[in-house]
């Protein structure tokens, strides 16, 4: 059963993905041309109406995501109890693991445990 975007586990996956596409040039390729293609190949649903964009970091620019804003008012606690790794994409920026331990050492999260 594939895993969908909108579930945790889908990180473990694009994960292993992202480990793939860094020794596969072609895969890499495939993965910044057509993501969803590339991730409906390795079990992860795309929902119908999203559009994906995948970008690569590199060592003098690094993409930050700037996800949806809540819908309705807020209060401040509310807000401040969302904010977490989630914030940013959720994911890696380097292996896209989420919180991430991906061993890379270049990703900041590595070993962080707080």
């Amino acid at each position: 059963m594939p895993t969908t975007l909108q579930q945790g586990t889908w990180q473990k996956q694009w994960g292993m993905l992202v480990a793939k596409a860094w020794s596969d040039e072609s895969l890499k390729e495939r993965l910044l041309a057509e993501p969803a293609a590339v991730l409906e190949e390795h079990d992860i649903e795309v929902p119908p109406g999203i559009e994906l964009r995948v970008v690569e970091d590199t060592d003098e620019v690094c993409h930050l995501v700037l996800p949806p804003g809540p819908s309705g008012d807020l209060l401040e606690e509310e807000l401040t109890s969302s904010i977490g790794f989630d914030s940013f994409s959720g994911v890696c920026g380097y292996c896209g693991c989420g919180r991430c331990g991906c061993g890379s050492r270049r990703c900041g999260c590595y070993g962080d445990e707080s």
